[in-house]
């Protein structure tokens, strides 16, 4: 994702999330990334606020920050490809 405007699958909303938290902390969005975890999408269907999860870790301080760039995110790019079924 070159623009951070349109994320388009999981590792778009993780590379967004670094980004922003990067630019707030001063620290390297390749700590944050490693932070932040694994982006899952869900089906819509089942989750119409926001169909992706983040599974951070960290220090209380850093999950609460993980935690405040994931609402401001969502807000925006509530939504991305949902996991493909098998049929």
């Amino acid at each position: 994702m070159a623009n951070h405007d349109a994320p388009e699958d999981t590792n778009d909303i993780r590379a967004l999330l670094a980004h922003l938290l990067a630019g707030v902390t001063g620290k390297p969005e390749a700590h944050w990334e490693k932070l932040i975890g694994e982006v899952t999408a869900l089906p819509i269907v089942f989750n119409p606020r926001s169909n992706w999860r983040i599974d951070q870790s960290g220090t209380m301080k850093e999950i609460d920050a993980i935690a405040k760039a994931a609402e401001v995110v969502r807000q925006a790019h509530p939504y991305v490809p949902s996991p493909k079924t098998l049929t």
